[in-house]
């Protein structure tokens, strides 16, 4: 019934997005009940980071088999860039995962979590940047910044860009990539 519920659950957060689904809609949809979904999941909230872990353990296990084709920590850049922009896995769940960011929660566990995801990403970012360095590829001094801000400005041309044409998308990611690089090199 758990797997049950988190499919019900996702469906529902791509259709409706994070604020306008309720614990209610997710039961009916289901087919389960109040207690049932409350014994797997405490909240909401929960529940949809239960989701948010999971398309994030799917979208990591793709990029550790994509980065393997890369000859330098450069194209490891491009590729991961890419990779966030085209990758599937986020975009259904776009809507919703900016109306969970930027909502207040009821715990401070809730909030931890989502601090964790988000540093997934930025720590992605410092690896690349950080074997830059040790392989020469560039001189980046303050590595833990620069990986800050590729991670924001990379989830804000995803963000902000979902409307347009996938092509046009690409060309702004690599266009970004491109000054962004040079920027640091």
């Amino acid at each position: 019934m758990r797997e049950k519920i988190l499919k019900a659950a996702k469906e529902l957060f791509i259709k409706n997005g994070y604020n306008a689904t309720t614990t209610g809609d997710i039961v009916k949809y289901s087919g389960s009940s109040k207690g049932n979904l409350y014994h797997h999941f405490k909240t909401k909230e929960s529940l949809f980071l239960e989701i948010l872990n999971n398309e994030d353990a799917q979208w990591y296990a793709k990029w550790h088999e994509e980065e393997k084709k890369c000859q330098s920590n450069r194209e490891k850049f491009y590729l991961y860039n890419e990779l966030s922009l085209k990758t599937e896995f986020y975009y259904p769940l776009q809507t919703a995962i900016v109306e969970f960011y930027t909502g207040e929660h009821e715990s401070k566990q809730i909030g931890e979590k989502i601090n964790e995801l988000e540093q997934r990403y930025v720590n992605t970012y410092y690896e690349i940047f950080s074997a830059g360095n040790r392989e020469n590829e560039w001189d980046i001094e303050d590595v833990e910044s620069v990986s800050q801000i590729a991670a924001t400005t990379i989830n804000g041309i995803i963000t902000f860009t979902n409307k347009i044409d996938i092509k046009k998308r690409m060309e702004l990611m690599e266009r970004f990539s491109q000054i962004f690089l040079k920027g640091v090199e």
